[in-house]
């Protein structure tokens, strides 16, 4: 019979902005059947964090999500201190808990066929791993890409975009990067030159940049997770029966695009939303996809900048991440 876990963590009871609804809490949680006990060690703090617990992120109906009050976060690592009867799992397990489940908590209980076992070298890059899985899908989910294929993305002060760049480099794609002009930008450019990929501004002088570098070749794959106004800039450059993917929570603009150039060039535009992709693969499947990127990444020396925070001083992040952008590591 499963006993109660005396957790300490944030919970929200309702949907709502970030800093009303998000209260510090001592509580008891009672595993259900079929649920593993992770003692948590880090998990990420994330913009899309706050817009999960407003309700903008995932439609609300859209996603499983647990009853009300939830636990906020959405992945993490930790050490498992029951297994709920997975086969999978021994106690002392290293684990990745993959999204959508909340883990700002001391311990936690989810479902373990969302507990995944990874190597204890990865703990420190794990933390990040939805992101890399992201990367891995949209480079190879969408197009066949062959070395010397151009891929075109925005959002670099990214992660994901980040870690398309370290997958892309091993296997020859070409990788053209574009970033919102600000302070990010520069540190977006060094991060992306250590995997030979160019950064510009996501901007009509960056296009006209981007053009130049292209010279006469084409774009096979667009990975779009900002859109705006300038995404129309960028779609021109595509090649015949290229792809265009979408993904992110698009910074809250929809797509300004004119028809022309998906018709001339007869593209193919998809969207991609994690939760869904993970959701459709077998525990087995989300293993092999998770040991593959973490393996790779850690060969590249992968590596992206965050911002500490411990559980009592969560909220002292918050105007850095949820305004600025970027990642934040909560330590327990």
């Amino acid at each position: 019979m499963s006993q109660k876990v005396s957790v300490n963590g944030w919970r929200y009871a309702r949907s709502g902005p970030i800093a009303t609804v998000l209260k510090k809490e001592a509580f008891e949680v009672l595993p259900q059947k079929g649920q593993a006990v992770v003692k948590m060690v880090s998990a990420p703090i994330h913009r899309t964090d706050a817009a999960v617990i407003n309700g903008t992120a995932l439609g609300r109906k859209q996603v499983r999500m647990a009853p009300f009050p939830r636990i906020g976060g959405s992945e993490g690592v930790g050490k498992v201190v029951q297994t709920g009867g997975a086969a999978h799992l021994k106690e002392g397990d290293t684990v990745w808990i993959a999204p959508v489940n909340g883990t700002w908590a001391s311990q936690v209980a989810v479902d373990a066929t969302a507990v995944h076992k990874i190597d204890p070298k990865y703990e420190k890059l794990a933390v990040n791993a939805s992101n890399y899985l992201t990367a891995q899908q949209l480079l190879q989910g969408y197009a066949t890409l062959h070395k010397g294929d151009v891929v075109l993305q925005n959002g670099g002060s990214s992660a994901t975009s980040l870690a398309v760049s370290a997958l892309a480099k091993k296997d020859g794609v070409k990788v053209i990067t574009v970033a919102t002009p600000g302070e990010r930008l520069e540190g977006a450019k060094s991060r992306h030159a250590k995997y030979g990929s160019s950064v510009f501004a996501y901007n009509g002088a960056g296009a006209r940049e981007v053009d130049k570098v292209l010279g006469k070749d084409r774009v096979s794959l667009y990975l779009n997770g900002v859109g705006g106004d300038f995404f129309d800039h960028f779609l021109k450059k595509m090649a015949l029966q290229g792809h265009v993917v979408s993904y992110g929570a698009q910074n809250g603009f929809g797509l300004n695009f004119s028809a022309s150039p998906i018709i001339y060039n007869e593209l193919t535009m998809a969207g991609f939303f994690l939760p869904h992709f993970l959701s459709k693969l077998s525990l087995a499947e989300r293993q092999t996809q998770l040991d593959f990127v973490l393996s790779r990444l850690s060969e590249e020396g992968f590596s992206y900048p965050t911002t500490p925070a411990t559980l009592d001083k969560l909220p002292d992040t918050w105007d850095t991440i949820y305004v600025k952008g970027g990642k934040g590591v909560l330590t327990f």
